[in-house]
């Protein structure tokens, strides 16, 4: 059993549609750079986040 962050993420109020849509379409890659590139995160941050290689 893993924890996942994604349906917080999904329900932020800060989070754009963009990286929603990615996230709820299963598109974790495509949601990996948005976020990178709108928050600033570096890709360990965004692998951890997500559970998955952003880099």
């Amino acid at each position: 059993m893993s924890f996942s962050i994604v349906p917080l993420l999904i329900a932020g109020k800060t989070v754009s549609v963009e990286v929603k849509s990615a996230l709820v379409e299963n598109r974790l890659q495509d949601a990996a750079k948005l976020l990178m590139q709108e928050y600033g995160l570096n890709c360990i941050e965004t692998s951890h986040l997500l559970d998955v290689s952003a880099c």
